[in-house]
């Protein structure tokens, strides 16, 4: 086995703190206190702070309302061996299909259902004039 050595020079250059400011290129090394970076960074709490929309109904350009159930509950899902056909209950509303538009968007939907489903969190929905959820928020 043959070893060799590194005959390469390291680093030239101190760090912009150790430097001149000719030598940083006009530049000085930024310095902040703690106060200030408390004061930027804030004291932000881990959990989101967007919630929901929480409209009863929503009209659109064509008049059609859109209705939002805000904080329900998934207590099942349905499905059936055919394309893009599923269908959840929402506990106090009743059984309603998820959009089936696109695949991307239905895998979605139906995940975010299923997993509202196996934990037991409440979710906020948004069913179209059509009946069936295009959105589902779940916190």
């Amino acid at each position: 086995m043959t070893t060799t050595t590194n005959n390469l020079a390291g680093p030239t250059l101190a760090p912009p703190g150790e430097l001149s400011t000719s030598e940083a290129g006009g530049l000085a090394a930024p310095t902040a206190t703690e106060e200030q970076i408390a004061t930027i960074a804030g004291d932000s709490a881990a959990a989101p702070t967007l919630t929901p929309p929480s409209t009863a109904g929503a009209v659109t350009a064509d008049g059609v309302t859109a209705s939002w159930h805000t904080s329900v509950l998934i207590d099942a899902l349905w499905s059936i061996d055919q394309t893009r056909n599923v269908f959840v209950h929402i506990v106090g509303v009743g059984w309603k299909k998820i959009f089936n538009g696109r695949d991307g968007s239905f895998q979605a939907l139906v995940t975010l259902a299923s997993q509202a489903r196996q934990t037991n969190r409440p979710a906020s929905l948004r069913e179209e004039a059509d009946g069936m959820i295009y959105e589902i928020y779940l916190w």
